[in-house]
């Protein structure tokens, strides 16, 4: 009667006890219900080869009408599988019970999707180069023929570089382009006269009439040059930091591909470090909800420029003594304080957010951990208190 009115009022439960008791019946005189024993009571209705320790049991479960592999209850609404205990680096709440689990948490912190597959990645990358070089072919063949007819006598060098650009069209040794070879099929006479008599020129003209916020990614007069120049003649490289510095992302951040790395650099130390460091240094940590949106225009940027400066900017603006500041002061919040998974998650949001350049530097690393060490004395101190 006892386990009858179990199964009906605590199926899940009660199927957990009684998994148990079964289990710890080994090593006792069992009854096999696979059809070897004989008598007038056997349930013969029940499948499989279960064991029970007694007749008596074995007719329960047949009354309650049991099959192996479901659960108990009236409509077999039991669990079937034990009860697992997290494992692995999951943390939980000390002292929690078996099968205890965290409501999932909002932190207010929107987290970026995880980047694509590195393989996909390889050949998007690919393919992007081989229609970028497609594109350059065909816009040097224009400039070509526009100078071409420009000029009143027939010049030997444009001809030679105009044979030179329609040499290149031809495929590889297996029938399949590469990225490079545009470049790598002229001759050197041809590509230096194309980028010093040809392309530079026209793009002095260019820069003085481009607009940025028209045309952030310079699509019409320096992005299809890219696979033959390399990257902006320094002789416009002032005129386009008049333009850009200042700008937005969508307007900068085309440039670290179109500039060299000096002049990236240089651009950087003047425009981007100084936004970042106002940034940081105006910067609220308002946990449970973070309100505040300057981390991720941050984090935004960072991949722009060099993770080391980036780490010396938020250890300058003291970032992660404020961001362990807010998170004590919460944890300390009397009835607003937060349950160990709230916290946690809290944590762990904040370091989701992070640049994967970011958190290969140990110090990142460190002061990330050191929030979840807080979080672990804080409730420890807490079940102590029990």
């Amino acid at each position: 009667m006892f386990f009858g009115g179990c199964t009906r009022r605590f199926p899940s439960a009660c199927s957990a006890v009684c998994m148990a008791m079964l289990e710890s019946t080994i090593h006792l005189p069992t009854l096999l219900l696979d059809g070897s024993d004989s008598g007038e009571n056997r349930p013969s209705d029940l499948s499989g080869g279960f064991v029970f320790p007694s007749r008596a049991v074995a007719n329960m479960m047949r009354r309650w009408n049991y099959r192996e592999g479901s659960g108990l209850g009236a409509h077999g609404q039991g669990i079937v599988v034990p009860i697992q205990a997290g494992g692995g680096r999951v943390r939980r709440r000390p002292k929690a019970g078996l099968g205890y689990r965290e409501k999932p948490y909002d932190n207010g912190i929107d987290v970026p999707p995880p980047p694509p597959v590195e393989e996909c990645r390889e050949l998007a990358d690919a393919l992007r180069a081989l229609r970028l070089e497609a594109e350059c072919r065909e816009k040097i063949l224009v400039l070509l023929r526009d100078t071409r007819l420009q000029e009143a006598d027939s010049n030997a060098e444009t001809a030679d570089a105009l044979a030179a650009v329609v040499g290149s069209r031809k495929k590889g040794r297996h029938g399949k382009r590469m990225p490079g070879t545009l470049k790598s099929r002229l001759p050197s006479s041809a590509t230096r006269y194309i980028i010093e008599r040809v392309i530079t020129p026209r793009m002095a003209v260019d820069v003085r009439e481009w607009i940025p916020s028209w045309d952030p990614d310079c699509h019409d007069w320096l992005r299809p040059l890219i696979p033959l120049i390399g990257h902006l003649p320094e002789s416009l490289y002032d005129a386009v930091e008049s333009k850009i510095g200042g700008g937005d992302y969508e307007v900068v951040s085309p440039w670290k591909e179109y500039l060299s790395p000096a002049q990236w650099d240089t651009f950087s130390e003047r425009h981007i470090l100084p936004e970042l460091t106002r940034l940081v240094r105006g910067m609220r940590i308002t946990p449970p909800k973070q309100t505040d949106s300057s981390f991720r225009a941050v984090m935004l940027w960072a991949p722009l420029v060099h993770a080391q400066d980036v780490v010396s900017i938020l250890e300058a603006e003291k970032f992660f003594d404020k961001w362990e500041g807010a998170l004590q002061h919460w944890l300390r919040a009397g009835a607003a304080k937060p349950s160990f998974g709230e916290a946690t998650a809290w944590c762990t949001g904040w370091k989701k957010l992070f640049t994967p350049e970011l958190l290969a530097d140990k110090r990142v690393l460190a002061h990330l951990e050191a929030g979840l060490d807080i979080v672990d004395r804080a409730m420890q101190d807490l079940d102590g208190l029990f």
